[in-house]
């Protein structure tokens, strides 16, 4: 995809002590990316995979104290991915009907988190799995997000002077049930 943009907003941080975020016109952008998909299922087996890449830059963008052309735009992931393997085993039990077990790794970044691109979150990959019980009016289930502990900051602001990074969700075990009706 190829997408032009003129009078581009991005979201402002105002100067000094003060709080809050605004909106502001920056000039021209540009994005330039592509992405792709794939899934194949057989015999209780199912791959999916996925992938995205976005190259979003100013064209023109002055602030009257740095010009910002050709700089990236900020919150806009350089790459996004996602793979996943599941494998599910049937049953010819009526009330206890199957397993089904699963990995994933999801990834990100770079991500740059201002006009100047001087902060950036690299690329980072999350490892998650679970496993799940089918039953005849209801599922069982264990997930686990993370699993390798990875930190990494989803998401920056500048509030009173200074910096602050949300840091994404540590390693995450779930247990639950899922009804079906």
């Amino acid at each position: 995809y190829g997408i032009r943009c003129t009078d581009q907003q991005i979201t402002a941080f105002p100067a000094g002590n003060s709080t809050g975020r605004m909106m502001a016109n920056v000039g021209d952008s540009r994005s330039l990316g592509a992405e792709a998909e794939f899934a194949w299922t057989w015999d209780g087996f199912a791959f999916s995979a996925s992938y995205g890449f976005c190259d979003a830059r100013f064209i023109n963008y002055n602030d009257g104290l740095a010009d910002y052309a050709g700089n990236r735009i900020p919150y806009s992931p350089e790459h996004t991915m996602d793979v996943r393997v599941e494998y599910g085993w049937k049953f010819s039990n009526d009330y206890f009907r199957g397993i089904t077990a699963g990995v994933a790794v999801s990834g990100l970044g770079r991500i740059w988190w201002d006009e100047a691109n001087s902060l950036s979150q690299p690329f980072y990959a999350l490892l998650g799995a679970d496993v799940r019980g089918h039953f005849k009016w209801f599922d069982v289930f264990l997930r686990g997000e993370n699993l390798t502990g990875e930190r990494f900051e989803v998401f920056y602001f500048k509030s009173v002077g200074r910096s602050f990074f949300q840091i994404g969700k540590p390693l995450r075990l779930t247990v639950g049930v899922s009804v079906n009706i």
